[in-house]
């Protein structure tokens, strides 16, 4: 989380993990523009296989995943705002920031090069019966680590909230989502809140928050950080899409059965 000053303000997360990479790849000499990066928009099947759940977001048509290629490393996101791209770093480094597609791409490529340079790793999306896997033993990991404690999960993922049901009981669960139909659902007898007028509620209902990844890029990260600051809301990203973020910006993740 980033503090600031009573009249400043602080600088955007994303804004920050820009210009941390920027100096990682001028180090490594990666901004020469014989260096491309490529984007493209994957099917679902290449995203995540066939999955159990039938209601995750990108088989509703409401996100779809993205991949970015650098120098033989991959880097996945999801994004409702998807679209194809080939450049150069030093041209990644310079796209606006003021939308989710070059949020998306830049998030995508940045997980593909850190992956290439070994800083990271976990950048492409699990598949089909490891999704439910992955939110299992995440909540079995999160139970032994904190207890029976009350979790907050911003960005509704069935399997995560399944699991966390399962090993911290659905009465210490909470859960908020931006879209619309999942709004007043009850999942493993866990009600989904409405997540535009509700994250409050569930920061104060909870002492540790799990949110997916996403948040990178569709612009709702700093305020999420900055209510959860405070808080005094620890809150930890799960998932592929800010596996770069997370190392850049010292933010803890979460992503077990990625490759």
């Amino acid at each position: 989380m980033i503090s600031s000053e009573s009249n400043a303000k602080a600088v955007p997360i994303l804004v920050r993990a820009r210009e941390a990479f920027r100096e990682i790849v001028e180090a490594h000499g990666l901004t020469d523009a014989s260096l491309r990066i490529t984007t493209r928009t994957l099917s679902t099947e290449e995203a995540i296989g066939t999955p159990q759940y039938d209601d995750l977001p990108i088989l509703r048509g409401r996100e779809v995943m993205i991949e970015a290629q650098f120098r033989g490393a991959r880097g996945h996101a999801f994004t409702s705002s998807p679209s194809s791209w080939s450049g150069s770093v030093h041209e990644l480094l310079g796209l606006p920031l003021e939308s989710n597609e070059p949020r998306a791409l830049l998030a995508a490529a940045m997980n593909a090069a850190l992956r290439s340079l070994g800083l990271i790793d976990r950048t492409v999306h699990c598949h089909s019966q490891d999704i439910a896997s992955c939110g299992e033993q995440m909540a079995r990991q999160l139970r032994a680590r904190y207890g029976p404690i009350s979790v907050g999960v911003v960005g509704y993922q069935p399997g995560l909230v399944a699991g966390l049901a399962e090993h911290f009981g659905p009465d210490r669960v909470h859960v908020a989502d931006l879209l619309a139909e999942n709004v007043g659902r009850r999942v493993h007898e866990v009600e989904i809140w409405d997540g535009l007028t509700r994250t409050e509620h569930l920061l104060r209902a909870s002492r540790l928050v799990l949110a997916t990844g996403s948040i990178v890029a569709n612009n709702t990260v700093d305020d999420l950080f900055d209510a959860a600051a405070r808080h005094d809301v620890p809150v930890i990203l799960y998932g592929v899409t800010a596996a770069a973020v997370c190392h850049l910006c010292e933010i803890p993740r979460l992503c077990l059965l990625a490759a």
